[in-house]
């Protein structure tokens, strides 16, 4: 009988210590984008609508925030310096260890030109960043080319 209870507090304590942070994720648990797809590669200033499809994965599943005023996304037109940032809601349940990937679409609906030329080219570079402050990789668009109507 005591071996019997002695191989129970054994298995006891071999789940107790199996429980917790998963290593063995099936995703890197840094954010990873990848282009999947762009609307447009030829634009009517103020006409047309760009769509820029980005595929997201994320092995701890922490990618988006609560609060509105944190950011999760940032893209930069590369005709300008710095990075415009976006809101992104949880992209799973707060407190969860979850591996996640989804495609997340984003729209630019008025692409101008700068100057007063007839056309203009630019591309996009786009990453996130999750909760715990992982930096994605940097994802770059190839070339739009920006038209007056």
């Amino acid at each position: 009988m005591k071996e019997f209870r002695s191989i129970i507090f054994v298995l006891v304590l071999l789940v107790v210590s199996s429980c917790g942070k998963d290593e063995n994720l099936p995703f890197s648990t840094l954010p990873i984008i990848e282009l999947k797809g762009l609307s447009h590669e030829t634009i009517v200033e103020f006409q047309d609508v760009m769509t820029l499809s980005i595929e997201y994965t994320d092995g701890d599943g922490d990618l988006g925030f609560e609060e509105p005023d944190q950011y999760a996304l940032e893209i930069r037109d590369t005709r300008l310096d710095k990075f415009d940032q976006f809101y992104i809601g949880p992209l799973a349940p707060l407190d969860t260890l979850i591996p996640i990937s989804g495609i997340l679409d984003i729209e630019f609906p008025s692409l101008f030109i700068f100057g007063n030329a007839q056309e203009e080219s630019t591309n996009f570079e786009i990453k996130m960043t999750d909760r715990a402050g992982n930096e994605s990789n940097l994802l770059s668009t190839q070339t739009i080319l920006i038209k007056k109507p």
